[in-house]
């Protein structure tokens, strides 16, 4: 009696402490800006630029393509689901893991990362954590729309948001950030952990293949779109204008831009 009791009050402080997690990632955000080097009017330019650089030929092609694998998922997968192809050992409990840490906590620790590098005054840092941000605030914003706008229900039938796959929305669009900032040496194991999360999501019943499918595309394609967005500027060399706001660098200090 006394480990079920002990069983509830721990699954109760996970919920708390989750909600609680989800309702610091945005004043975390506000709060980050104030030392990085980019401005709320910045970060809005480039989710902006984001959102165009969506219609570009990779990512449209990665959608078309994921379209066309999602349609022959849909037709051929059964319909029961998939789950505990995986079985029930190692590989379980590791999509156990993949299921807390890259749903929203995955957005929290971008927003972190922005955050150290601005106040580290490491822009390479800095740079990796807005990318990752604007990546997976605009590919859980797509991936949440659909969920509403289909409502599938998921196969162990908890809720109606089966389709797309957030979670692998998610790390895939992580995986094209860091290869494309650091290369196959980062690249490459953040593609495993995004394909064994797609996975995952089938094995614990929470999605069919063709959801897994669908969100993957979505992150590809937004990875792209986010790493051709900051490409152009880098390469452009454009600046700009900022709004007024508060600034730190290591040289100068705390300062006020308008």
């Amino acid at each position: 009696m006394n480990l079920l009791r002990l069983s509830k009050l721990s699954k109760l402080s996970m919920q708390k402490g989750n909600k609680l997690f989800r309702g610091s990632i945005i004043p975390l955000m506000f709060i980050f800006l104030q030392f990085s080097e980019v401005t709320g009017d910045d970060f809005i330019h480039f989710m902006m630029e984001d959102i165009h650089n969506m219609f570009s030929s990779e990512p449209l092609l990665v959608i078309g393509l994921g379209g066309a694998a999602t349609a022959g998922a849909f037709i051929l997968e059964d319909h029961g689901g998939n789950g505990c192809f995986m079985g029930d050992g190692y590989l379980r409990s590791c999509s156990e893991v993949c299921d807390k840490a890259f749903d929203l906590p995955l957005l929290g620790a971008s927003s972190i990362t922005w955050g150290i590098g601005a106040l580290s005054s490491s822009r390479d840092v800095e740079e990796t954590g807005q990318m990752l941000t604007e990546g997976l605030l605009l590919s859980f914003g797509i991936t949440g729309a659909m969920k509403f706008a289909t409502g599938r229900t998921r196969p162990d039938g908890s809720n109606t948001r089966s389709f797309p796959s957030g979670h692998s929305s998610g790390t895939a669009c992580a995986a094209v950030i860091l290869w494309d900032r650091y290369g196959a040496g980062a690249g490459i194991p953040a593609a495993a952990v995004a394909a064994f999360t797609a996975l995952s999501r089938v094995t614990l019943e929470k999605h069919y293949p063709s959801d897994v499918i669908a969100g993957a595309a979505i992150g590809i394609a937004m990875g792209l779109a986010v790493a051709e967005a900051h490409e152009e500027s880098r390469a452009s060399g454009q600046q700009i204008q900022p709004a007024l706001g508060i600034t730190w660098s290591s040289a100068g200090g705390f300062g006020v831009y308008f």
